[in-house]
């Protein structure tokens, strides 16, 4: 060995580009993840290897996983455990190891009894593409569901930045699946946790009048299945269900990253222009927060959101009170930053973030295409929502 073979980055791989995923069914679909940090460390380096690649493989029914760690050369000592640490984030004794054949015999044995979550649990479907697609809810611990979830859930800290597994013991917990009814395949998954919502010393001690905050925690659409509508589908069922539920107060989500956000605005943004929403604006003055908390419980919007949503009305009906209906926003959310700035700085400041917004809101209205229904091609649903649980 050459004196070249002892540098670090001669032994130095990105865990990025060294982990490969797999989806199996009449033939494998592969993707690199998005994010290696809670399998391998902030880094996302993998130290000790050379040609390092990490096969992660799962049947795309059963999701029944598959290692298998290859390299041309590894250090005898201080070299990173590229293989336990993949497996301390999968079902312990549920992953098969380098054998191959044993793995497909494995998940074709679990295929013969695998079935969808039971008809009582379906909320919705729709046909895409010619093929039938459902949306099931189940709660995290539901046996019919629960080893599926075991399985799936690395996809969450693979896709979503800042993930973390959910408490599968904890029954508030529950999964919206996302199916392909005809071949059974896990398109996506969304995790939501209810909040219970304190809503005034009246009704306090009446089991009956128990309210909840629902909250999207993670959502994801699985990389081959991204870009069609999907998540645009699993976003109207999880509204739609829960406009229907008493019980739920308001939808809120947790900490959702630009992709999620952009398909939240323009869902929920077409909802209301559905419900003839648009035509209960007030249409001269001042839209006042009395108004606004009054009507954003029908429709079960948090408050920030449904702010946000008034005023892209106002921007797509040419209100004349838009500007200074955003600007008075801005200037109740930054008031501390804002207070001691003198007068010309701080009218600066919200002219700047006033013209950020606009632009935004226009981007966001041109793909809603008020007045039809948006194009399914308009909708990036990547997985999308940040989570700390």
């Amino acid at each position: 060995m050459s004196i070249a073979d002892f540098q670090p980055a001669i032994w130095t791989n990105s865990s990025n580009s060294a982990l490969k995923i797999s989806l199996v069914s009449d033939n494998a679909i592969q993707f690199s993840p998005v994010f290696t940090y809670p399998v391998y460390g902030d880094s996302e380096q993998i130290f000790g290897y050379q040609d390092l690649v990490i096969h992660l493989a799962f049947d795309s029914i059963t999701f029944k996983p598959f290692v298998n760690v290859k390299y041309s050369a590894r250090l005898d000592e201080g070299s990173d455990d590229a293989e336990g640490k993949l497996l301390s984030c999968l079902p312990k004794d549920d992953v098969v190891l380098k054998d191959e054949a044993k793995w497909v015999d494995c998940f074709q044995k679990e295929r013969e009894t695998y079935k969808l979550p039971s008809q009582d649990c379906l909320i919705d479907e729709y046909v895409l593409d010619g093929e039938t697609f459902a949306v099931y809810q189940t709660k995290v611990t539901d046996p019919s569901t629960e080893k599926l979830h075991r399985r799936i859930q690395i996809f969450s800290l693979l896709f979503i930045e800042a993930a973390s597994y959910i408490d599968q013991d904890d029954p508030n917990w529950e999964i919206f699946w996302l199916f392909n009814k005809e071949n059974k395949q896990c398109i996506g998954y969304a995790t939501t946790y209810k909040l219970w919502h304190y809503t005034g010393s009246a009704d306090f001690d009446k089991p009956e009048n128990i309210k909840y905050r629902a909250r999207i925690s993670q959502f994801i659409i699985l990389p081959p299945y991204q870009g069609k509508g999907h998540g645009s589908h699993l976003y109207e069922a999880l509204f739609s269900h829960w406009i229907k539920d008493a019980s739920v107060t308001e939808v809120t989500v947790e900490d959702p990253n630009e992709n999620f956000d952009d398909l939240r605005d323009r869902k929920d943004l077409q909802r209301l222009y559905e419900s003839h929403f648009f035509n209960q604006m007030p249409k001269d003055g001042e839209v006042s927060q009395e108004w606004i908390e009054s009507n954003r419980a029908k429709y079960k919007i948090e408050k920030r959101q449904f702010n946000r949503l008034v005023e892209m009305i106002m921007m797509h009906t040419n209100s004349p009170q838009f500007r200074l209906q955003v600007k008075r926003r801005l200037y109740v959310k930054n008031y501390d930053s804002l207070i001691d700035m003198p007068e010309a700085e701080r009218k600066d400041a919200l002219q700047k973030s006033f013209v950020l917004l606009a632009e935004d809101y226009k981007r966001i209205v041109a793909k809603c295409r008020l007045g039809k229904r948006p194009t399914e091609s308009d909708d990036q649903n990547a997985g999308a929502k940040k989570v700390k649980c």
